[in-house]
């Protein structure tokens, strides 16, 4: 995973970049690109593809080193590694695939003042909007052959039953954190939506994983003859 992560990271933007200079050399790009879009979807800012190229690199190249972060850091515990692969990765695809859907709508055109952004760009913009109440949200433990913690129905972490030392009870309060969502300090992963009881989970690795829940006393009692 490591060197996929790194791989991306080092070579997303260089092949980016030539896609987009090979286009031009092949005048499959209008000399001028639309960059910007209004909210009627019409083109309202331009720039030459140089210029597109210094701006989109610059983005592209910060997504890629959380990416290479993310791979990189010493001495940090699988389970945040895991969740930190997640967001980056998320994270990088939006930037890459917004700047690809951006070019390839210009790929033929020669005026770019012609080319519309309409409701489809909410397939990239959604997405992103969605995580600030995703991450807010009640998570929800499964127990079935691994413990899976879900946020709407998707799996952001499973653990192996072998993989936990133990679990137990904890008052979790969003000020330790310093607010409410995913929130992450030394050696810890909390699911922080609000004030109240959270499951306490003790990996044999050393991480501590806190997940609040109303269903605490039961989530022991259910995965205690598991571990």
């Amino acid at each position: 995973m490591k060197k996929i992560f790194v791989s991306v990271a080092i070579l997303g933007p260089v092949a980016y970049t030539l896609w987009v200079l090979w286009l031009e050399s092949t005048g499959a790009l209008p000399n001028i690109l639309a960059t910007h879009w209004g909210v009627s979807g019409q083109a309202d800012g331009f720039s030459s593809v140089s210029e597109h190229l210094i701006w989109s690199n610059v983005a592209l190249v910060i997504a890629s080193a959380m990416l290479a972060i993310a791979a990189l850091l010493p001495k940090i515990h699988t389970v945040l590694r895991r969740i930190l692969y997640v967001i980056t990765g998320y994270f990088g695809l939006f930037i890459y695939g917004l700047f690809v859907y951006v070019i390839a709508s210009q790929i033929g055109v020669q005026d770019p003042s012609t080319v519309r952004i309409g409701l489809e760009v909410l397939w990239f913009v959604l997405p992103v909007l969605l995580l600030t109440p995703i991450a807010l949200s009640m998570p929800t433990v499964s127990l079935s052959d691994k413990l899976r913690i879900q946020l709407w129905g998707l799996n952001i972490l499973t653990l192996e039953f072998g993989d936990i030392e133990s679990v137990g009870s904890y008052e979790i309060k969003p000020a330790q954190f310093g607010g409410w969502g995913l929130r992450f300090a030394k050696g810890i992963v909390a699911f922080v939506p609000s004030k109240g009881p959270a499951l306490e989970i003790k990996t044999r690795a050393g991480e501590v994983i806190l997940v609040r829940s109303n269903q605490v006393g039961n989530l022991i009692a259910a995965i205690t003859p598991k571990i």
